[in-house]
């Protein structure tokens, strides 16, 4: 009974409580207003090349979520402990754009408070053709700058449009600082770069969203001419260090986006033949992102210079390569360097870019004559063309007694033609039947004769491509050491030779070297086989023709090598007639 009485005065209080809320509705507590919907930004700037490459560089229609500033948390508490809602923040911007610089004896850093972005950076112990200091940034329209933001992988981030507001400082260490700070309606990032005196630029960023954005560095290394795009050992790509694989992958061959996880990578860059920009991920950085693009050759300042991966095909267009570090969180911390690839300067660095430098299957070889190289330039010869060719010199004199021990030996086969010729006539209808079948009982008899025959005269005939053989190695160790040297780049020879990188605009160096290799073949020891002494009589036009477009400095120590070869001959050869007559 007891219990039915509470049960009919708990549904009668409800009643009551539901016919009182019906009669007089409780007034609303005041509080913000409802935000209204957000209109599209018309406003356009720049265009990344996404899709692959390009995207709008258009204000997203969707403000930032209100999240706690990573630049200035203002949560405050009240009474037991219950948290308060944080007021309005004030907003960070500047009122008009301004560029600064970081700099040091080495680079010239300049950066814009528009997107906080790297505008210019210059090496100041590097020339280009007029004799300027090297621009490390390529030429742009609207497309967006290095450290410039996207997010999503693709589209270009509104914050790239706005003006941060400037604090110039340096760190603990006297390094010059700059911080880039806004805060709007844009949304919250901060940037803070740091300059160290080896060159290493160290960038922190902090943007006040939890992933799904990120920086680009590129498109492409400097401004090289088109002369040094298309030439034969131009070379464009991006290299990276991840596990145990050094890779290289070439804007040319590049058509799909690649995705490399941050996890195990040591380093990746944008590379040309002699300049690299450079990326050591710190903190914070989850994937790069190496996406194929498309770059005009007329640059117009209005509109975007670089195109999608779908247009790289178009002979209008040269292919290029972006970079895309991919953050994990809000924040995020990178070092990059912007540098030439000056190996002797590499090696000393605490960063592991000397890997850019790329020595070939005889690295071991090519080493040690990249210094000898610089070592008499800077202590016997301050020239490269003479270095190269005194260099030259000291290579044949070190290989003298096999060169010596080879020639002699093609010299006496070229005495025992007549010899062999004789045997080879003489078996010449032997060594196949009638039906044509080979007739091996004669081969081996042939085969008997003509070691007897080099056994009589103390002839072997493997001693004269073997000590060739030896020397090869070096050879092409030294030909990788030659194209690839930063060094020769704008280093004077003589006269008409103002740049032993590229090659020689009169053809007189490859002309030289075709004229010696005719008048060597003159000289040196024909081969028995007909067919052979017409495919070398071949050989010096072919390779003047490749000599046309090789640097200067290659075509220079080759044909300083012919020229010791034929020098190196015309004593044989007077020693043998010496030793004819001494013989008689």
């Amino acid at each position: 009974m007891e219990n039915r009485r509470l049960l009919i005065a708990a549904f009668l209080s409800a009643f009551v409580l539901i016919v009182w809320n019906f009669i007089f509705p409780p007034v609303p507590v005041s509080g913000p207003e409802e935000t209204a919907a957000p209109q599209e930004i018309a406003e356009r700037g720049g265009e990344l090349q996404t899709d692959g490459v390009t995207d709008d560089l258009e204000a997203s229609a969707t403000p930032l979520e209100s999240k706690p500033s990573p630049i200035d948390d203002n949560t405050s508490s009240v009474g037991d402990g219950g948290a308060m809602e944080s007021p309005p923040m004030e907003p960070i911007k500047a009122s008009y754009e301004k560029s600064v610089v970081l700099e040091n004896e080495l680079v010239r850093a300049e950066l814009t408070n528009r997107g906080a972005q790297l505008i210019s950076l210059r090496l100041k112990s590097d020339l280009n053709s007029a004799g300027g200091q090297i621009e490390m940034v390529r030429r742009r329209g609207r497309d967006p700058y290095p450290f410039a933001l996207v997010r999503d992988g693709a589209k270009v981030h509104r914050l790239n449009k706005v003006l941060f507001e400037v604090e110039e400082g340096t760190t603990e260490d006297n390094l010059p600082k700059i911080t880039f700070r806004y805060r709007g309606e844009e949304g919250q990032a901060e940037k803070t770069f740091i300059l160290a005196e080896d060159g290493l630029l160290e960038a922190s960023l902090n943007v006040a969203e939890n992933g799904g954005w990120g920086i680009i560095l590129g498109p492409g290394v400097r401004n090289p001419s088109d002369q040094e795009k298309s030439g034969r050992f131009a070379e464009r790509g991006v290299g990276y260090h991840r596990g145990s694989d050094i890779e290289l992958l070439k804007a040319d061959k590049q058509k799909e986006e690649v995705i490399l996880p941050v996890s195990g990578l040591q380093w990746i860059a944008l590379e040309d033949s002699f300049f690299f920009v450079g990326i050591l991920p710190d903190s914070g950085a989850r994937e790069v992102i190496i996406r194929p693009i498309g770059e005009e050759k007329e640059l117009d300042l209005e509109a975007v210079r670089f195109k999608s991966a779908a247009g790289v095909d178009d002979e209008d267009l040269t292919p290029e390569q972006l970079l895309i570090v991919e953050a994990s969180g809000q924040e995020m911390r990178l070092f990059s360097v912007f540098s030439s690839k000056r190996y002797s300067e590499l090696v000393q660095q605490p960063y592991p870019f000397a890997e850019t430098v790329r020595w070939g299957w005889f690295g071991f070889l090519a080493k040690p004559l990249y210094f000898g190289l610089e070592w008499i330039h800077s202590r016997l010869v301050a020239n490269y063309g003479w270095a190269i060719m005194l260099i030259t010199v000291l290579i044949r004199l070190v290989f003298f007694p096999l060169t010596w021990k080879s020639q002699q030996s093609m010299t006496k086969m070229q005495e025992l033609n007549p010899k062999m010729q004789a045997i080879r006539n003489k078996y010449r209808s032997k060594l196949k039947d009638k039906q044509g079948r080979p007739n091996v009982e004669a081969q081996r008899q042939q085969n008997e004769e003509m070691m007897a025959l080099y056994k009589k005269e103390g002839v072997n005939p493997a001693s004269g491509c073997l000590p060739m053989l030896l020397q090869m190695p070096v050879f092409f160790a030294f030909y990788n050491v030659l194209a690839k040297a930063v060094e020769l780049r704008q280093a004077e020879w003589i006269g008409w030779i103002h740049d032993l990188s590229a090659p020689d605009p009169y053809f007189v160096l490859p002309i030289l070297m075709t004229v010696s290799s005719f008048l060597m073949q003159r000289i040196m020891p024909s081969s028995p086989d007909p067919m052979q002494r017409r495919l070398l009589q071949f050989m010096p036009i072919a390779f003047g023709a490749f000599a046309l477009y090789f640097p200067s400095g290659l075509v220079l120590y080759w044909f300083t090598n012919n020229l010791l070869t034929m020098g190196q001959q015309m004593l044989i050869n007077s020693f043998r007639n010496k030793q004819k007559q001494q013989a008689a």
